[in-house]
């Protein structure tokens, strides 16, 4: 079979429901620029993406409509999320180096936190929607107050890029995974490290806190 006649084939598919749980909704062009990132809502009518045009976009995700564009950041805008379950605040991070804070409904820019030496690459607000964690290249990784933008801590003692980060249900404690193939336990009243997890042989690219109790 050709490529072609295999391309045809593979689109055909793509675009019929018969008999299958998932199928192709909806295709959007959604920036000028490759996108980085994606994230729903808690309810799942609106999503936001990231890209290499310095700029998040919200969608509503029924129609495909864009709502609105947050322009500000200097570069990439990398890491991307909602303050779920409510989903009126998001949080961009990029590599140059700030993370800002958005309201979801105008667009209008809370905040901007400083104080990263080089790219944000990771970020996660807490379950509470109270503090935002930010992971950067520069081996650290933050924690801001969401009200006043203010730093709350630095955690250091990774040796290596921080790429991955997670709080728990409680939003007590924080993980950190980094290129320096360990996994940190932070205690996110004190920024004090509880743990150094160890064993991978390679970079750590991925971390997730169970939630069961």
């Amino acid at each position: 079979m050709s490529s072609l006649m295999q391309l045809v084939e593979l689109i055909e598919k793509l675009e019929s429901n018969e008999n299958s749980d998932y199928y192709l909704f909806k295709i959007l062009r959604a920036h000028i620029l490759p996108l980085t990132n994606c994230a729903f809502n808690k309810q799942g009518d609106k999503f936001i993406t990231g890209s290499y045009d310095r700029t998040c976009k919200i969608w509503r995700t029924e129609s495909g409509e864009e709502l609105l564009t947050l322009e500000g950041h200097r570069n990439v805008v990398y890491a991307i999320a909602f303050n779920n379950p409510w989903g009126d605040k998001i949080i961009t991070g990029s590599f140059d180096k700030t993370c800002k804070i958005w309201n979801a409904e105008n667009g209008d820019l809370f905040h901007t936190y400083r104080g990263h030496a080089t790219e944000i690459v990771c970020l996660s607000f807490n379950p509470h929607g109270s503090i935002v964690a930010t992971g950067s290249m520069d081996n650290t990784a933050r924690l801001w107050d969401v009200q006043s933008g203010e730093c709350l801590h630095t955690l250091l003692g990774h040796t290596a890029e921080i790429v991955s980060l997670n709080f728990d249900t409680g939003g007590q404690k924080i993980i950190t995974g980094s290129f320096d193939h360990t996994v940190k336990v932070w205690d996110v009243k004190t920024g004090r490290c509880m743990h150094t997890l160890t064993g991978h042989n390679g970079e750590i690219s991925s971390t997730q806190v169970c939630f069961n109790k």
